[in-house]
């Protein structure tokens, strides 16, 4: 028999055994994820805070399992106010690593000194309505009034100032009013007289008539889009040091996006399948659901190769400087320095550039005759 000696040493070693065998397992388990490339967690950040079928582009991808298909783990952003200048914000304090924003928030970020750029854009045109109290017939009767937009900074009130000027307007000739939140606090501004006008969704109107919250407001422009240039409006930003170390993850999370969009534009009921489950509680049905994605399908609302075209974003450059009384800096002065390319490049070679809308900045003109191809 073993004495209480020998007993304790084959225990002792036994332990041993047992936990060099379980370190063993757990580093074959590490490997055998890596190997088969585990989800990668990704912060994305929306840009409101409640979920919009047309602007959660992020809970729409995850309700149709992209995420998990890229080999990405949705985590959701914080909540926030503010529109398009606050998740600028997120992103250069690290709050977020992706965050959708709008081209002039970002603009405004680049051109101050901020450390960002843009991966994509989400939106070839921006296309939304006007809504205006009902004594107003014409947005001729209203000029003077206050016009509720999502900030003063972001690209709402920039494509509100370009609707106007469309339409042979002086773009002061509203009071522009900030009113962050989505297109229900717009909405309350207007039943409330905080505002005479305002801005919103092709879904927010339709939700709005909807519940019976039009009977004193009615629609003034029914397609901005007819009056303003086709440039890119909402856009995915990083943060450069972010990119620095995290290209393979950006290239996944644009795919991703591409896939989401090239579904939406091709098949209404990818949209309104992933619509219907973000947004239960909202009171639209199925019916209304298709109508809100045709409305946004003929605005040129998806984007199928990216976005990022040159010609066009030297137009919103243009704009951009021109309202405010400013020209080019060391941060900001052509189109390449708001984007990093790196991520829809890889993606665009792997999946090629098909045709979307026709006269929408959605040809990469930076990608050379594989984009010419697709024209």
């Amino acid at each position: 028999m073993l004495g209480a000696t020998a007993l304790l040493r084959r225990a002792a070693a036994s332990a041993v055994l047992t936990a060099a065998a379980t370190l063993a397992a757990s580093a074959l388990t590490v490997a055998n994820a890596q190997t088969a490339g585990a989800p990668t967690a990704i912060t994305a950040t929306e840009l409101e805070p409640t979920p919009d079928p047309s602007l959660s582009f992020n809970a729409m991808a995850n309700a149709m399992g992209l995420f998990a298909k890229y080999g990405l783990t949705y985590v959701a952003g914080p909540k926030l106010g503010g529109g398009g200048p606050a998740r600028v914000q997120a992103v250069v304090t690290g709050n977020t690593e992706v965050a959708t924003s709008d081209i002039i928030s970002v603009m405004g970020g680049i051109y101050s000194g901020a450390k960002i750029k843009i991966l994509m854009v989400m939106t070839p045109y921006g296309d939304e309505e006007v809504l205006g109290l009902k004594k107003y017939k014409t947005l001729k009767d209203a000029v003077g009034q206050s016009w509720g937009v999502a900030s003063l900074g972001g690209a709402q009130r920039f494509n509100a100032q370009m609707t106007v000027e469309g339409m042979g307007f002086k773009p002061d000739a509203f009071r522009w009013t900030a009113i962050s939140g989505a297109d229900a606090a717009r909405l309350e501004a207007l039943d409330t007289g905080r505002t005479q006008l305002a801005n919103l969704s092709h879904l927010g109107v339709m939700l709005a008539q909807a519940k019976g919250y039009t009977k004193q407001v009615h629609v003034l422009v029914a397609h901005t889009s007819r009056h303003t240039p086709p440039v890119p409006r909402l856009v995915v930003v990083a943060s450069t040091d972010w990119l620095a170390s995290h290209q393979a993850i950006a290239t996944r999370y644009v795919k991703m996006m591409l896939d989401a969009n090239r579904q939406w534009e091709n098949n209404a009921d990818s949209w309104v399948a992933a619509a219907g489950k973000i947004y239960q509680a909202a009171g639209l049905n199925n019916q209304q659901l298709h109508e809100a994605w045709k409305l946004f399908h003929d605005g040129g609302y998806f984007s199928v190769n990216g976005g990022i075209n040159y010609a066009a974003t030297q137009k919103v450059l243009n704009l951009f400087f021109k309202l405010r009384s400013e020209s080019g800096n060391q941060y900001l002065s052509k189109p390449a320095d708001i984007y990093d390319t790196r991520p829809l490049k890889a993606a665009l070679d792997k999946m090629g550039v098909v045709k979307g809308t026709p006269g929408l900045p959605d040809i990469p003109d930076w990608y050379g005759s594989k984009a010419a191809a697709a024209k």
